[in-house]
């Protein structure tokens, strides 16, 4: 099998020759030139890109982007001008230093921003990377996040968020609310056009948001839509990255087919086979914590047959990949795990 038979069988729920290793595009955009990812590919690594199938149109709203210098660090100014007001974000070194909603007055703007936002198939577009991607290249359905899960992550800000929760609750519902709307046309869309796997990038930690909102907020979403993308053939994947035990039963009732980024301790909070006691049919896309690819090379290995043994006892239903932090050291750790999974009897 290559990469693309052996991930489709891990879609399927099916047994691959191997269990598939994979690494994000903006990872390993890092040092793509570099030859030595040849000799992984070649022993079986592939990329994963998230690609759209959907294009944004947006109407009324002017961009401006600016670049500045203080300190010697280069800071970036996004903003969006619309008749009712305009908003900005700030970034620096990849990191956001200022979010683009803090007052009252910025959700008014955000609100029209979402409802004069439009949605239409970009088919064509998605088709064309998938091939030049290839052959070691995996083109993923880009979808988003969830309404809520955008106002957190892409809007406010972990720090505010819960700030606007209690202080802007109208404003935060009308946004979760015109966000919905766009989220419901991207999932029509979607589920009339190519692609397999459709990846819903959360990056969702539960103690950021509990199980009481959990099941407000983000059950509801799933249990609509996502059976909607399933029905037409596609996997629907939501990006958990972080810790989940206290809503682990609430997950269980999702209809999510996989759990992407899954991270054991000390990152998250549940073992494979805790993961796989409480989630036993779903698929796990797991990321190995960082740390660990600075084990020594034999120690690695068991490691990866021991996470092999949790979360796929049967062979089925796992695989692994970098997706948070590619390893300092991946020219000697990466090939380790490569050889473990080649010597994995399945």
């Amino acid at each position: 099998m290559n990469i693309h038979e052996r991930l489709e069988a891990f879609w399927c729920g099916e047994k691959p020759d191997r269990i598939p290793y994979t690494i994000y595009q903006n990872e390993w955009c890092h040092t793509q030139h570099d030859p030595a990812w040849q000799a992984l590919f070649e022993a079986g690594l592939g990329v994963t890109w998230r690609v759209p199938s959907v294009k944004v149109i947006r109407r009324d709203i002017e961009f401006r982007q600016e670049t500045y210098t203080e300190n010697g660090c280069v800071f970036t100014r996004r903003a969006m001008i619309t008749p009712v007001g305009e908003i900005s974000t700030v970034s620096a070194e990849g990191w956001t230093q200022k979010y683009w909603l803090e007052t009252r007055e910025d959700y008014g703007v955000m609100i029209y921003i979402a409802k004069n936002t439009q949605y239409a198939p970009d088919y064509a577009g998605f088709l064309v990377k998938q091939e030049q991607i290839k052959p070691y290249g995996i083109a993923l359905i880009a979808a988003g996040r969830t309404p809520l899960q955008t106002i957190l992550v892409d809007y406010v800000g972990l720090e505010n968020f819960a700030y606007h929760l209690y202080d802007y609750a109208a404003e935060v519902a009308e946004l979760y609310d015109a966000l919905l709307t766009g989220f419901r046309r991207q999932v029509e869309l979607i589920a009339g056009g190519p692609g397999r796997f459709v990846s819903v990038l959360e990056n969702f930690t539960a103690e950021t948001m509990g199980p009481v909102r959990f099941a407000q907020y983000h059950l509801p979403v799933y249990k609509e839509l996502f059976p909607v993308l399933q029905q037409s053939g596609k996997i629907v994947g939501t990006h958990y990255d972080g810790k989940l035990a206290c809503c682990k039963d609430l997950i269980a009732s999702a209809p999510i087919d996989l759990i992407e980024s899954l991270t054991p301790p000390p990152e998250g909070d549940l073992t494979l086979d805790q993961c796989r006691a409480a989630w036993p049919e779903k698929l796990f896309w797991v990321n190995i914590n960082v740390s660990n690819y600075d084990l020594p090379p034999q120690e690695l290995k068991e490691l990866v047959a021991k996470l092999v043994s949790q979360g796929a006892p049967e062979g089925r239903r796992l695989a692994f990949e970098v997706s948070e932090q590619y390893p300092h050291n991946w020219k000697e750790s990466m090939p380790v795990v490569l050889e473990a999974l080649n010597e994995i009897e399945l």
